[in-house]
């Protein structure tokens, strides 16, 4: 819904928050599609290169 929204920073936060409860869901093809979504897109977001990296959106 943030993503949506055009709000990467709260779309961020609930991503974060997904790993917090089960990591193994951020590494499914639609949400590694939405972070690596957010890392392209305009707006730049503190963390998500990293998180991009360890949830394998993009090579390290």
């Amino acid at each position: 819904m943030w993503h949506a929204l055009g709000d990467g920073q709260q779309t961020f936060a609930a991503l974060r928050r997904v790993e917090q409860e089960a990591d193994q869901e951020v590494r499914r093809p639609a949400l590694r599609a939405l972070t690596a979504s957010l890392l392209y897109g305009p707006a730049r977001v503190q963390g998500l290169r990293d998180f991009a990296v360890r949830t394998g959106a993009v090579p390290a």
